[in-house]
């Protein structure tokens, strides 16, 4: 029994087992916190909730954009329905 314990192949062995168990506990960790941040995210009304407000902002300054065009293209129409 005691040469067991000085074999190199059961050190190989012992660390590759202990290797594969800590990436095992590691994977599991990391997907666990993984998890608990997505159901945060989804709790607080996750990315799509910023991205729907950053849009609404660009569309208001379409429309006003817009809006100033309008009244660009209107000026001109009547000054071109003008010219006798």
């Amino acid at each position: 029994m005691e040469y067991l314990f000085y074999s190199l192949w059961f050190w190989l062995g012992l660390v590759a087992v202990v290797a594969i168990i800590a990436a095992v506990i590691s994977n599991a960790v990391n997907k666990s916190n993984e998890t608990k941040r997505y159901v945060a995210d989804a709790a607080n009304g996750g990315a799509f909730k910023k991205l729907a407000e950053d849009n609404a902002a660009v569309n208001a300054q379409v429309l006003a954009q817009l809006a100033a065009v309008e009244q660009r293209l209107t000026a001109i129409e009547k000054t071109l329905t003008d010219i006798p």
